[in-house]
């Protein structure tokens, strides 16, 4: 028989500190050689057994829908899972392709009875792993008590090592000579930015042995355990991935644990010199740039930025022509002059928004009838499908507490447990699909509402007097985006990239044909209620005229036709 061992430790520190895993794994070897077993696969890990979202463990049951092994090997039941329902998860789909546990400290037996002590273990391991915690939480307040730090997993602040034996920090003197340094820096008036250039160049390193960036840099500033004073309590994990800043009146101060590296004076004359350089900072003229945002380099596919030469010269510089702190410069893109590129994309948005037929195809990608009351109806749909999705998690739990009872057959549990999983696979199916429209629904009317604010402001063509921030409205509403190089630039909006070109000289015929074509991409619009849709808009406003132009236009070319 082809079999799979799986060894897991809670921790990384287990398993550097014992032989917790190598121990389980001769174990399951020894077993294995017992019974006559191949060893076809090895799975060890160090991971909580209160998650089922294991790396190895997802090996592994990978491993057991491909039908390559007929028995699992592990050293005991807690070293699978220590929440039963997961227990009962993974007993599931090893019946369903009828593989084996075993395990080398007890026996796993497949009677309904021993499925449900091995369900019953699983509580009392859950239960086992809340006391650990508990420990856990008692050890440390026990090191502060005597006056040490309990140390974590991570790697420690820079500049210190950890001394585990008296639960001390120790100062590490190169790194401490560059922590002297970056304060030295900061209090003579340097950026973080321009001290993290000069951290890499000169070849120092972090901690982790990553290059120095500005953000590390301030974290090294605001860090007051450099003047020796040491916080326990600061932050706290929630979840796995997840830390949470506490109030201050919940730190506990730690003497002597951190030994000072600068003084306090000089930590407060770095905070001084930070906020004078921000309040100091001056403000450049003609610093708001309209394509911020909407242009990107052609060449790397970097944004494109507004800058000033001279103090009066606008240009456009593509950000990848210019080194950071943590890399070189990657693209030599020259400058772009701010009056030529802006002077295109206006010139061109301009066109297009005086043509009958760019108003046509508008109507048309934002479903002409977008504007109809459907977001409430969607609300009400979304709400009720997340109010059922949380209401799963309780119905399953339910669904396993009835093995606890002598009537009620495992085999019926597990198949109304599949027919909840499929119920909500199919709700969440539903919700991702009105989440999608309803989306969809809200950038629909935005871009309504927005072209109709400015409808004024295109028909009077006010590309000299109309203001920056109306400007950048429109072109948020197109969607507008650029690809530019010097002398080079690609214009694209949501509208029909066709309808940039030269209206001037599109003939009426033009108009028929774009009808005929939107009718055949679009058959389930009616035009002529697309044409009386547009009355819903003011009549006041160049929309509403123009509108009003496409239903001349279209009843001209119906009596041509004629």
């Amino acid at each position: 028989m082809n079999a799979a061992i799986y060894c897991r430790v809670s921790t990384e520190d287990q398993e550097k500190e014992g032989t917790s895993l190598q121990t389980q794994l001769e174990a399951c070897l020894d077993y294995c050689q017992q019974k006559g077993y191949t060893v076809t696969h090895q799975f060890s890990e160090a991971y909580s057994g209160l998650t089922l979202d294991r790396p190895k463990l997802n090996e592994l049951r990978d491993l057991i829908r491909t039908g390559d092994i007929d028995v699992i090997v592990i050293y005991c039941l807690d070293r699978l899972s220590r929440d039963p329902t997961h227990g009962v998860i993974l007993t599931q789909e090893l019946e369903k392709f009828n593989v084996t546990l075993e395990a080398v400290t007890e026996t796993v037996d497949s009677t309904e009875l021993g499925k449900l002590i091995s369900y019953i273990r699983g509580f009392a391991s859950k239960l086992e792993a809340e006391k650990i915690r508990e420990r856990t939480m008692r050890g440390k307040l026990a090191h502060l008590k005597n006056g040490k730090l309990p140390q974590g997993t991570g790697i420690g602040i820079y500049g210190y090592k950890w001394n585990k034996t008296i639960g001390k920090r120790l100062i590490i003197d190169h790194e401490a000579e560059t922590v002297r340094k970056i304060f030295s820096m900061a209090i003579n008036g340097t950026s973080i930015h321009k001290i993290a250039i000069s951290l890499n160049e000169s070849g120092a390193v972090t901690k982790s042995g990553s290059l120095w960036h500005p953000l590390t840099v301030r974290r090294v500033l605001n860090n007051l355990s450099y003047t020796g004073k040491t916080y326990f309590g600061q932050t706290k994990r929630v979840g796995k991935n997840k830390v949470e800043a506490q109030p201050e009146e919940n730190w506990i101060l730690l003497p002597d644990v951190t030994p000072p590296i600068i003084t306090e004076e000089i930590f407060n004359r770095a905070q001084e010199a930070s906020r004078n350089a921000k309040q100091s900072r001056p403000l450049k003229p003609n610093s708001h740039y309209l394509l911020t945002g909407f242009i990107r380099c052609s060449k790397c596919g970097s944004p494109v930025g507004g800058t000033t030469l001279s103090g009066k010269y606008k240009y456009y510089q593509c950000r990848g022509a210019s080194p950071t702190a943590t890399r070189g410069k990657i693209c030599d893109a020259h400058y772009i002059k701010a009056d030529e590129v802006e002077g295109f994309v206006w010139e061109k948005l301009v066109k297009l928004l005086s043509s009958p037929l760019t108003l046509l195809s508008m109507f048309t990608d934002m479903h002409y009838d977008s504007n109809r009351s459907i977001l409430p109806m969607l609300d009400r749909q979304i709400k009720q499908l997340r109010n059922k999705l949380k209401t799963y998690p309780t119905k399953e739990k339910n669904l396993y507490d009835l093995l606890l009872h002598e009537s009620v057959t495992k085999d019926y549990v597990l198949e109304a447990v599949d027919k909840l999983k499929q119920s909500q696979q199919e709700d969440e199916r539903q919700l991702k699909q009105l989440l999608e429209s309803r989306k969809k629904s809200v950038q629909a009317r935005q871009i309504t509402v927005k072209l109709t604010e400015f409808s004024d402001a295109i028909r009077n063509s006010l590309a000299d007097d109309i203001s920056l921030e109306k400007k950048r409205a429109m072109l948020e509403a197109l969607q507008v985006e650029i690809q530019a190089w010097p002398g080079k630039y690609r214009f694209t909006c949501f509208i029909d990239a066709e309808l940039t070109s030269d209206h001037d000289e599109k003939i009426e015929s033009a108009f028929s044909e774009k009808v005929k074509e939107l009718e055949e991409q679009h058959p389930e619009i009616n035009f002529g209620d697309l044409i009386d849709h547009s009355k819903q808009l003011p009549e006041d406003t160049f929309i509403g005229r123009t509108s009003n132009q496409i239903k001349k236009n279209l009843v001209t070319t119906e009596q041509t036709s004629a």
